[in-house]
């Protein structure tokens, strides 16, 4: 059996973790058995004057000692679409995403004996179309079967990892504070009571305090550092019943600064801190990927996914039904549906867009008028449904003809919708 991997790439440090199925639990992958090391500066260095890469550690000594060129921040260089010219030779931002993840998985090769991927889940920050399509070309790329990649962010990975874990740890509201280079994120995930199916919502805000790992550099900023997250701490989690409050980020590598702030936290709540969430949440989601039949029975309701169920009104064996295409819930990246039909006295498709945690539904036509005019049912379509974000999709809808009587033409049909 291969590995079944979850990498968190941020732009400060990156982390994998893998699942082990005889112990149902994933486990952080560092370049030693000990936890800090599970931390891996997300940097490459290319050895002056060789083909010689490096990364993590390695790359900041190499290029501290005046032997190598550094290029930190691949995540954000790769969202930009930016670029590096080392030793005249110009690399885009996902050829080095693709050396940093290459050398990242050799890690999980060697630790475990065994190169190949059964499932991946790669998550980051913020989640973009244009990201998540380099990093699969970059799994592609080392071998990988796009079949076999999964793209998340935060907000995702959170939910798998708190869902995978016993019940009366989230049986109410669950809190989680990552302080990282990047600055204060706070996500906040719990059940809606009375839907069915049950529906699991995180929320997610970037706390605009003046707060930054630099100031934890000091006595004065470190009292400071306090100060802050505990005022946010009271204000985001008052008069709500936190079952659960977990903290992660380089920030809490020692907490010895938060003193304050985790006097409060830790009052009547379960306050657990840890270095491998993120990672620990994909590894949880690529090995339920593999299954039949998910171990989380709930609608995931976050940045991310999917907030609607979208159907199409359609008529078969003479009664009209709705023809679900997209479920909500669903991660965007992957949502997609493809369906042919053929008109019937109809010159516009009806879909119905219904909010998970609403039974109001909206309706979004498609205007046909522009398809060749052909008598009626001799005109058969290609329905195309995908998103490019969270509530943005896009309807392509394709002519096909109708056999050798009416051939297919060129035309196409696009329209573009905000849910």
């Amino acid at each position: 059996m291969g590995l079944i991997l979850g990498v968190d790439l941020c732009d400060d440090y990156s982390q994998i973790s893998c699942f082990n199925p005889s112990l149902m639990d994933a486990e952080a992958v560092g370049l030693t058995e000990e936890e800090s090391s599970c931390l891996i500066p997300t940097a490459v260095c290319k050895e002056r004057g060789s083909d010689r890469w490096l990364i993590g550690e390695e790359a900041y000594e190499k290029a501290l000692n005046g032997n190598g060129t550094m290029i930190d921040k691949p995540v954000k260089t790769l969202m930009r679409r930016g670029s590096a010219t080392i030793e005249g030779v110009r690399y885009s931002a996902e050829d080095l995403m693709g050396l940093f993840v290459g050398k990242l998985l050799r890690i999980a090769f060697e630790r475990y004996q065994e190169e190949e991927i059964d499932q991946i889940t790669f998550t980051v920050q913020t989640k973009t179309l244009e990201v998540a399509e380099s990093l699969t070309r970059i799994a592609e790329g080392l071998g990988i079967d796009a079949s076999k990649v999964h793209i998340i962010n935060h907000s995702e990975a959170y939910l798998f990892y708190v869902l995978s874990q016993k019940k009366d740890i989230w049986a109410n509201q669950t809190s989680l504070f990552d302080v990282t280079g990047n600055g204060l994120h706070y996500y906040e995930l719990g059940i809606v009571r009375g839907r069915t199916p049950k529906v699991a919502e995180v929320m997610h805000e970037e706390l605009e305090e003046n707060f930054s790992l630099e100031i934890l550099e000091t006595d004065a900023g470190c009292r400071l550092g306090d100060k802050i997250l505990t005022a946010c701490a009271e204000r985001l989690l008052n008069r709500k019943i936190v079952t659960a409050v977990f903290l992660t980020g380089r920030g809490f590598v020692r907490s010895d600064w938060a003193e304050k702030f985790l006097q409060f936290v830790c009052r009547k709540r379960r306050v657990f801190l840890g270095q491998n969430l993120f990672a620990r949440g994909a590894a949880f989601l690529a090995y339920d990927q593999m299954q039949e039949t998910s171990a989380y029975p709930y609608v995931a309701i976050c940045e991310g996914r999917v907030g609607s169920t979208v159907s199409l009104k359609v008529e078969f064996e003479g009664r009209e039904r709705q023809l679900i295409l997209i479920s909500a819930g669903s991660n965007w990246c992957e949502a997609r549906a493809t369906v042919d039909l053929i008109l019937n006295d109809t010159h516009e498709l009806d879909f119905v867009v219904t909010p998970a945690k609403s039974p109001i539904a909206k309706h979004l036509t498609v205007d046909l008028s522009e398809l060749p005019k052909r008598p009626n049912k001799t005109t058969r379509i290609e329905v195309i449904v995908s998103f490019t974000g969270d509530n943005e999709m896009t309807v392509r809808v394709l002519d096909k003809g109708f056999g050798e009587f009416f051939p297919a033409s060129d035309c196409m049909i696009r329209k573009d919708f905000y849910i």
